[in-house]
């Protein structure tokens, strides 16, 4: 069934904007963004993108009983759900910008996961006096909103969530990484409660956000990852009484990075930590081996 939503104020005829595909910036180039998304890495920052191909100034005013395009901006949002993340950038209008003019939002570097939600809205920007013909008057007032695009990010790149910082601006030591983690409970989203935080001053976490170098370092950073993610759990094993963890959850997923890389799951992990350390450590190193990419 089609909804239908209904506005206290005037809106645009849909038939007065025309726009293109979403597109991302890459190599000096715009290509259309296809889903799944082919490399994405979480490392790095992307640009996407829309281009308004053609707007009917007279007719978009009229429907909306504007008087200015001026008055209009376009709004671009990227909604994640994994990561519980909303991206938006703002574009003032103007005549010289109606025909085939592009306009950019950024995505942070380990701001997403999982997949993207594009869609583009153009709202009121500022307050206007309060007519009778409902025409919008209020900041904010949408106008019109493009169909939603959602984009599965996958590919060759980083699919750990992870956000480059200075590890000096946040009074933590000159250590090459280290793991966030900001969940109310381990049924929270992985992507949403952990975050992989590489110190942008250390050069081993330059060389992981580097990739060209990333592929030595990986390993490493991998081995370090799932101790800690160990570690963190072990503290709060209690609260892990049962194998029925909800999909995508912070459980759920070591669950599966124990099995996968370890090969037994984190109970059994959880029970080597504690109870073996050492042994632990040394099966880090056989089944991980860390330190592949940095030997001949």
């Amino acid at each position: 069934m089609t909804k239908l939503r209904l506005f206290p104020h005037r809106i645009a005829d849909p038939n007065s904007i025309e726009l293109g595909s979403w597109w991302i910036e890459r190599d000096g180039a715009r290509p259309d963004l296809t889903s799944p998304l082919k490399g994405w890495d979480y490392a790095r920052e992307e640009t996407v993108g829309l281009t308004i191909k053609k707007l009917d100034q007279e007719r978009f005013l009229k429907s909306t009983g504007l008087q200015d395009i001026s008055d209009v901006e376009l709004v671009l949002l990227a909604d994640c759900k994994d990561s519980q993340s909303r991206i938006a950038s703002s574009h003032n209008l103007d005549s010289a910008s109606l025909h085939d003019t592009g306009f950019s939002l950024p995505l942070p570097r380990g701001t997403l996961a999982g997949s993207v939600s594009l869609r583009a809205i153009f709202r009121l920007a500022r307050h206007l006096p309060k007519k009778a013909d409902r025409s919008p008057h209020v900041r904010g007032a949408r106008l019109f909103a493009s169909d939603l695009t959602t984009i599965v990010l996958e590919g060759d790149g980083s699919r750990f969530p992870t956000e480059p910082v200075a590890f000096s601006a946040l009074h933590l030591p000159d250590a090459p990484w280290t793991l966030h983690i900001n969940g109310d409970s381990l049924d929270s989203s992985f992507m949403g409660a952990v975050r992989l935080l590489v110190n942008t001053e250390h050069p081993a976490g330059r060389m992981l956000l580097n990739s060209a170098t990333a592929d030595k370092i990986s390993p490493w950073a991998m081995a370090d990852v799932i101790r800690l993610l160990v570690a963190y759990l072990a503290d709060q094993s209690a609260q892990i009484n049962s194998e029925d963890f909800h999909e995508g959850s912070v459980v759920q997923v070591v669950d599966k990075m124990c099995s996968f890389f370890l090969g037994s799951g984190l109970p059994a992990a959880i029970q080597l930590y504690r109870h073996d350390p050492l042994h632990f450590d040394l099966m880090i190193h056989d089944r991980v081996d860390p330190l592949r990419g940095l030997l001949p």
